[in-house]
């Protein structure tokens, strides 16, 4: 959903009023004002199904979304490996960097902003709090994190309940980090 100029004047004048009023138990005016004015508008719905429309969630905030599941995947599942298997990954994987190369590492602020203010929203919504969501990465990321999600959508549907993705998948997911070019 998209809104007008005029339109976001209102929305926003009226979560002033909202607020200066002190009402409770009723819609959460900072994150409407923080969902219009950075247009994720979709956090509106998210956050108050009672908004719901017919339109898809974006693909952008899908996205996002397929990133930060994957590092709390990748980061439960490298807790669960034993000492041996960790060996063995610092092995395998060219530049493993233990709990570091498990964590999300962040979008590009400077050319990546708009997923920066995707995961921004979802840290105020209180989604994905297993990790710092909003860093800034200082390089490009967006196709890092395809060619693993490439590797670790499909390995998810076969995730172990308490031991996360399989080692093979977790190995796979990590090397597919490094471009084809340059392994």
């Amino acid at each position: 959903m998209s809104y007008t100029q005029a339109e976001k004047l209102q929305i926003l004048l009226l979560c002033d009023i909202h607020e200066a009023l002190g009402i409770k138990n009723s819609f959460d005016a900072d994150l409407i004002r923080e969902a219009v004015s950075t247009d994720n508008t979709w956090a509106l719905e998210w956050n108050a199904p009672s908004l719901a429309t017919d339109e898809d969630t974006p693909e952008d905030v899908k996205f996002v979304c397929d990133v930060l599941d994957m590092y709390d995947f990748l980061s439960f599942t490298y807790e669960q490996l034993d000492d041996a298997q960790k060996r063995q990954l610092h092995e395998e994987v060219r530049h493993f960097d233990g709990v570091n190369s498990v964590t999300f590492p962040g979008f590009d602020g400077n050319n990546e902003g708009r997923l920066m203010s995707i995961a921004y929203m979802l840290k105020k919504m209180d989604r994905f709090n297993k990790q710092d969501i909003t860093k800034n990465a200082h390089m490009p990321t967006i196709a890092i994190y395809r060619r693993m999600l490439d590797v670790f959508l499909p390995a998810r549907a076969d995730m172990i309940p308490g031991v996360g993705v399989s080692y093979e998948a977790l190995k796979n997911t990590l090397l597919a980090r490094v471009h084809p070019d340059n392994r």
